[in-house]
């Protein structure tokens, strides 16, 4: 008897393994026909969205999406090598604006390989659409997200010494509206328990644009020539480098990441892009102020524009899965999420006026303002060697290690190089 139960026992296994296998088999031939395209993003808060976001996609096309992920400057170099060697190994590539005049002469405009994915363009914020994806009159990928430096602010520290600023000034206490004005709250508000501001510790190349900026300076002149070491880039330069006497200790400073432990109540002003401090609002863990920040577009309004776009690969097999994908990702509906979970700015100008998004999003009045009035970073293919020399430069004279001006002049003569050695290889 006990042999008969063993007997069926194993017959039932061997049905069941057997069903077990043909379901696989059936399983893997149903994603063997399945429509697939695989979609590069930059690692982090755009990557995970991508991954979550595929999932939905799936289900409402029964088009599969592989999402890879890679750090910012590996993104460049996977992407740019990809489309060189003619691997195909992604079929949508997520594109940083300051790489748009390396990237795109590799690729087809969009009207080209996938007529009608453009039409409408409209209610995209006309400096991002303009600055991102666009190159010589040509669409070749369409805005993702967008950011804007922007200064956030203690309300509290501000209302609690008003009066006291007022007395001393004949003002009120209220966010700057100049460079000279920042520096001077700064230092007015710093003391042995609070730093007046906090300064990016990186990157700082983006922050001092804004400055440069705002004080009337150009990159270039009329024949594209740097002209950054002009008396707008020295004086720009000067004002960053006191800013760090109103922040953390200049090693500590220049070490710490975008919120520069603003959230944890250490300062009173910072300059940062909100989609870089969204994850951390929501932790009440790390972010003890919230309640506490205001925002304000930066003195001079004339802020670092931050754009990607998505672009499709030369290689692609599937054209229309992966057009399909990135009118999904930069939808109206897609963007407000990309903004509401993910803190990723909104291309759209239509995000801004909806009703969630300016009850949720204490920023949202401030970021478009910026968005609206932003200054674009370099373009040209040479635009990320150019941006990092000046970055190094930068850093060298906030810790003192050099002066402003002769900061600027390396910077020039250093552009001056770059650029004539890119027209020495064209010929």
């Amino acid at each position: 008897m006990n042999r008969r139960r063993i007997n069926l026992a194993r017959h039932g296994l061997a049905m069941l393994l057997l069903v077990c296998l043909c379901l696989w088999g059936c399983g893997e031939a149903s994603r063997k026909g399945q429509r697939r395209i695989t979609s590069i993003h930059c690692i982090g808060g755009y990557g995970d969205a991508a991954a979550v976001l595929a999932v939905e996609f799936e289900r409402q096309t029964g088009i599969h999406v592989d999402v890879l992920q890679a750090a910012f400057l590996p993104l460049r170099e996977k992407e740019k090598t990809d489309l060189i060697t003619g691997a195909g190994n992604f079929d949508v590539l997520q594109v940083a604006y300051q790489w748009d005049e390396e990237i795109f002469p590799l690729l087809r405009p969009l009207d080209e390989i996938a007529p009608g994915m453009v039409a409408d363009l409209e209610d995209f914020i006309p400096t991002v659409r303009t600055n991102c994806g666009q190159w010589k009159g040509k669409i070749y990928g369409l805005p993702m997200s967008c950011d804007a430096v922007t200064l956030l602010y203690r309300t509290d520290i501000f209302e609690a010494r008003s009066k006291e600023y007022q007395k001393l000034t004949g003002r009120p206490l209220r966010p700057p509206e100049t460079w000279e004005e920042y520096i001077n709250i700064s230092r007015f508000l710093s003391s042995e328990t609070m730093y007046g501001n906090l300064v990016r510790g990186e990157q700082c190349y983006t922050v001092w644009s804004g400055i440069f900026y705002g004080l009337g300076g150009r990159l270039f002149d009329d024949d594209f020539q740097p002209i950054l070491n002009s008396e707008a880039g020295v004086r720009s330069l000067s004002m960053l480098v006191e800013m760090y006497k109103y922040a953390p200790p200049q090693p500590e400073a220049l070490s710490l990441g975008p919120t520069c432990g603003f959230l944890q109540g250490r300062g009173a002003m910072v300059m940062v892009w909100p989609s870089l401090i969204w994850t951390e609002l929501a932790d009440t863990n790390r972010a003890t102020v919230v309640d506490k920040i205001g925002a304000s577009v930066i003195p001079g309004a004339r802020p670092e524009l931050s754009a990607w776009s998505l672009a499709i690969n030369p290689a692609c097999k599937d054209v229309d899965a992966a057009a399909q994908w990135i009118q999904f990702l930069v939808s109206p509906e897609i963007t407000k999420r990309m903004l509401l979970e993910y803190g990723k700015g909104s291309p759209r100008a239509s995000t801004y006026s909806d009703p969630e998004c300016k009850h949720k999003i204490f920023y949202h009045a401030q970021l478009i303002e910026g968005l609206e009035k932003c200054e674009p970073r370099l373009r040209i293919p040479q635009s990320q060697e150019m941006t990092d020399y000046l970055d190094s430069e930068i850093v060298r004279a906030v810790r003192g290690e050099t002066d402003p001006q002769a900061a600027l002049d390396r910077t020039a003569a250093r552009w001056r190089e770059i650029l004539e050695l890119s027209k020495q290889v064209k010929r």
